[in-house]
């Protein structure tokens, strides 16, 4: 009889851990469980309901809007997202629209998983295949981040990410036509993957340019990507926050003095980078990070 149940329990892990789970659905359950219906609204777009949480400014004068995307995978409401940042912005004059950021980029694969170290694999990851180097000249030339094989320089697919990147476009035009009945500024704030994607796609005039951009702790998990992430800052037309702090993962920490020089050298106007000092979790850091929007925007005289 154990027997019999262990086999069943097998056959049950496997088919789940084979199928690729519909990650928008799951955090849309979560938001609908979490909130109360007029606390949120929604929209379709590629024939798929999109839930967002806007959330009035409580001041008197109403500073403009904010739009918040949260590093991918991350639930609108949940802890390690940006809303308790959202609340403490409505209490300086914002409006905030908490927008859920596209997950298409870092899906699993039903396909067989190749062996990291082959041809083939490196170029289904969206690399191009290089020669081999000794484990000595690689981590002088680019130290990998932790608990990743030195031989993995990429977890993106080339045709995911550009599905990415066009979803993340059409959610920034959704928001930007909501964002046109208030009067005020256009703030973009995105965090982790989902602020290198909206600095390249400003970089590369995609998009209306607002404002002002806060990016938050940016990177990319693929080595040469994140390495262009310096030089796109650079290129951003609009001035841009750059928040980052000791506990960011290593492809993100990489890149945070090459992302001020590189602005330096621009001559980019606006251009301020902050560490934020003594916080592990977006949620603790809230008002921290509020005060320095605030600092930063008063400086720029709105």
């Amino acid at each position: 009889m154990f027997k019999y149940i262990t086999t069943i329990s097998l056959i049950i892990i496997s088919f789940i851990s084979e199928a690729a789970p519909d990650t928008q659905l799951l955090k849309r359950l979560d938001l609908e469980r979490t909130l109360f219906s007029e606390q949120y609204e929604k929209f379709v777009l590629n024939n798929q309901d999109i839930l967002y949480v806007m959330q009035e400014n409580t001041t008197a004068i109403t500073l403009g809007v904010a739009v918040m995307i949260a590093e991918s995978g991350t639930s609108v409401i949940g802890q390690n997202g940006l809303r308790p940042l959202a609340t403490q912005l409505n209490d300086l004059g914002w409006v905030t629209i908490l927008m859920p950021a596209p997950d298409v980029a870092f899906l699993p694969s039903l396909q067989e998983p190749l062996k990291p170290d082959s041809p083939q694999s490196a170029e289904q990851a969206g690399g191009e295949v290089t020669e081999s180097t000794s484990a000595k000249d690689e981590i002088a030339e680019f130290p990998p981040p932790r608990n990743r094989s030195r031989s993995v320089e990429s977890q993106l697919n080339k045709a995911a990410f550009l599905k990415h990147e066009e979803e993340l476009i059409a959610l920034l035009q959704e928001s930007a036509t909501r964002a046109a009945n208030y009067p005020g500024f256009f703030l973009v704030i995105a965090q982790g993957t989902s602020a290198a994607w909206m600095t390249k796609i400003y970089a590369e005039k995609r998009l209306e340019t607002p404002d002002a951009l806060v990016t938050i702790s940016p990177f990319w998990p693929d080595r040469k990507l994140n390495d262009t992430l310096p030089t796109l800052i650079a290129q951003t037309p609009m001035p841009v926050l750059d928040l980052y702090s000791e506990s960011d993962n290593e492809w993100s920490l990489q890149t945070v003095k090459h992302r001020e020089v590189s602005a330096i050298k621009a001559l980019k106007l606006q251009y301020r980078q902050r560490k934020m000092l003594g916080f592990t979790n977006i949620n603790h850091s809230s008002l921290y990070l509020s005060k320095e929007i605030y600092g930063w925007t008063s400086y720029m005289g709105w």
